[in-house]
């Protein structure tokens, strides 16, 4: 692929800061699908466990079909490494495109899958093998897509970016919860669990036609083609998973002493991030698991909140290009853990309004934290090994602490007796996320290496 001259801001149609429209909607669409996807897995989940994990006790379906959502997030590592890699070594759009197709793919394929009523076991082993498959694309999809949107963005505009593609999470998995909730309240139960529940994964090959057909018309952003064009190749030792992709080799030792170091910082504050992250978005299948609310209601109270938080979100990016990253993640963490437990306690009350509060609350102080988090995770990198180095730092913690959240989150409610034992959880991946946040050197005056 030949790789041109980027063109001056004023040369093309673009969103503010000199990002062009086509290059923001092909990093939302595609982390919107993502979203959209894990939203109706999650949100569905009760049926899913009905339909594929058929029990006399509804909550080890349930407790199942969590465990099978996180296998999706086993393979999530390999993905961004791999995926990563191609990102760094073919180009950007190369790797979007690809990931787009798989989980489009397999998202279709999952609306058509045969349940356990039809072909015994085979039906649970085909949906793991899917969401394994979806976990590989994810794997690169998210990191991806914001990696390719800030290159694109100049200096004190990345956190505005940043706040844009995250923003597109939560506008995703609000678009899956939607469509969960009118498929729930709108049919019969026994209209769901017969076809009613293919529905949503069927309209996410909708989304994925239309995100590969915007990015096929993509370039690759400028701080990809500068890099392309200063003819610098990249070293197959430099994207090597177990050396944490270090940097520029004409910057020496140091470069790859801070990159490595760089890779477990991020690795630690995606503990906590993570967790609150995947906690908000599943709150539904939470309250519904401990009789707080009825999944209807616990949809709707989810939906609402995730609708106050999105421009929420990007408010707090474009703060953080204003007094840091650090700033505004840092005050938020630690809010967050002295406001959890009383969260737990408003959301799991039994009434609608004090479901609705406490989520609110919750969902407040995570667009603190996610808006800035993107781009101070890509400043941290330089350009040759960015991709590799934000995805695999990224989804090592999103696998191991975010997918299981939900399971761990139900577990100890359902097994303790006590609705609001996950809190005690999530206090304690805040202190983390804080304490590794506290290392990090801000960049957002700096420009991207």
């Amino acid at each position: 692929m030949e790789l041109t001259k980027p063109k001056t801001p004023s040369a093309r149609a673009d969103g503010g800061g000199g990002v062009p429209n086509r290059v923001i909607a092909a990093a939302v669409l595609g982390t919107l699908l993502e979203w959209y996807d894990f939203a109706i897995y999650a949100s569905m989940a009760a049926v899913i466990g009905r339909l594929f994990f058929p029990s006399d006790d509804p909550t080890v379906s349930l407790l199942v079909t969590l465990a099978s959502y996180a296998v999706g997030f086993v393979c999530r590592p390999l993905g961004a490494i791999v995926l990563g890699r191609l990102g760094d070594r073919a180009g950007r759009r190369s790797m979007l495109a690809v990931t787009m197709v798989t989980v489009g793919v397999a998202s279709v394929l999952i609306g058509l899958l045969p349940t356990h009523a039809s072909v015994g076991m085979f039906a649970p082993a085909l949906l793991v093998a899917l969401r394994m498959v979806q976990g590989l694309a994810a794997g690169a999809e998210w990191t991806g897509g914001a990696t390719f949107l800030i290159e694109y963005a100049r200096t004190g505009r990345r956190g505005l970016y940043s706040g844009v593609v995250q923003a597109s999470t939560v506008a995703g998995f609000l678009m899956g919860t939607g469509v969960a909730m009118a498929v729930v309240r709108l049919m019969p139960e026994a209209a769901v669990d017969s076809w009613g529940w293919r529905i949503p994964f069927l309209l996410g090959g909708v989304v994925a036609a239309v995100g590969l057909f915007i990015r096929l018309k993509l370039d690759e952003s400028p701080a990809y083609r500068e890099l392309h064009a200063s003819h610098k190749p990249i070293p197959r030792q430099e994207t090597k998973p177990e050396d944490t992709a270090p940097g520029d080799a004409d910057n020496g030792i140091g470069a790859a002493t801070e990159t490595r170091r760089n890779w477990l910082l991020v690795l630690g504050i995606v503990f906590g991030v993570t967790l609150y992250g995947y906690t908000a978005t599943s709150f539904p299948t939470f309250l519904d698991a401990v009789g707080a609310l009825s999944l209807a209601d616990a949809l709707t109270t989810n939906a609402i909140a995730l609708l106050i938080e999105v421009p929420l979100i990007v408010a707090a990016g474009a703060l953080s290009d204003r007094v840091g990253r650090k700033k505004v993640m840092s005050c938020a963490l630690a809010l967050y853990a002295l406001a959890t437990y009383p969260v737990f306690l408003l959301a799991t009350s039994g009434t609608l309004a004090g479901a609705l509060v406490g989520q609110i609350v919750f969902v407040v102080l995570f667009a603190a934290v996610s808006g800035p988090m993107a781009a101070l995770f890509v400043e941290l990198f330089p350009t040759r090994v960015r991709s590799t180095a934000f995805s695999s730092s990224y989804n090592v913690g999103a696998a191991v602490f975010g997918g299981t959240a939900p399971f761990v989150n139900t577990f100890l409610a359902t097994r303790t007796g006590v609705s609001v034992a996950p809190a005690f959880y999530l206090v304690c991946g805040a202190l983390v996320s804080l304490a590794f946040l506290s290392r990090v050197h801000d960049r957002h005056q700096e420009d991207l290496r």
